[in-house]
């Protein structure tokens, strides 16, 4: 690929993202789309469902994000009654973040039709098409997650 080849690839794609992102808000009516929780607290609400219950500096770690930004978010969670803080019961002073039943229906709920709508989307595409585009979506992430 030569540089300007790249550079108009870029250019597109660009343009491509949020056209879709904005597609994607308008046809999913769901907490994250209506602004009552942020990507970013369904992404901790994720984080919790598949590891359990962790320390907010594991959360932090984890996100990529500082402490205080985690606390920001695990408090407005909190404060929603969809996470809960819990002493651990072999240092009583350690605090682990866990969900709550609420907090759990509404990530299974945001979970399931975000899978409905991606179900409805890539029905209309190949199967060959799916498969390179999820080839292609883990050579991005490991490009974005590999060691410098």
């Amino acid at each position: 690929m030569t540089q300007e080849s790249l550079r108009e690839f870029t250019r597109q794609l660009s343009q491509l993202i949020p056209s879709i992102t904005k597609g994607i808000l308008r046809s999913h009516a769901d907490e994250v789309s209506r602004g009552d929780i942020t990507m970013s607290q369904y992404l901790v609400m994720g984080l919790l469902r598949h590891k359990g219950a962790m320390k907010m500096t594991e959360i932090a770690l984890d996100m990529g994000i500082t402490l205080p930004a985690t606390t920001g978010l695990i408090d407005r969670l909190h404060g929603l009654k969809i996470l809960a803080r819990a002493y651990d019961k072999n240092d009583r002073r350690v605090i682990r973040i866990h969900l709550t039943p609420k907090g759990l229906r509404i990530f299974l709920r945001v979970s399931r039709k975000r899978e409905k709508m991606i179900h409805h989307i890539f029905g209309k595409i190949s199967e060959g098409e799916r498969q390179t585009y999820l080839k292609i979506l883990r050579k991005v992430r490991d490009v974005i997650y590999e060691k410098p």
